[in-house]
């Protein structure tokens, strides 16, 4: 059975800025959320960070034995801009190694 807890996700978004400096159009510089993933024995989770956008953020896992092992991916959340967020899921089986995703919100 797999179980996916979420922690802090907020509701904010930072807009891009774009201003005319001398007849040229300079856009401000977006960055997006940043995780650290970990794992042991039958959990994984990450922990993220926003950046100067929202972001989607999710977790990717692999449980087994191998050579029969699974990767999964849980559901993409919302990473406010310069919000924190934890992500975890759990297997029946080893955790093998865990992964992150980020998108654009």
């Amino acid at each position: 059975m797999r179980r996916i807890s979420v922690i802090a996700t907020a509701a904010a978004m930072a807009t891009a800025v774009t201003g005319l400096a001398g007849g040229q159009a300079s856009a401000s510089v977006q960055s997006l959320g940043t995780c650290v993933t970990h794992y042991g024995n039958t959990v994984a989770w990450m922990d993220c960070k926003g950046g100067t956008q929202a972001s989607w953020v999710r977790l990717g896992y692999n449980c087994g034995i191998p050579p029969a092992t699974v990767n999964r991916l849980t559901q993409w959340y919302v990473l406010a801009a310069g919000g924190k967020g934890t992500v975890s899921a759990r297997c029946a089986l080893p955790m093998n190694r865990a992964w992150y995703n980020v998108r654009v919100y």
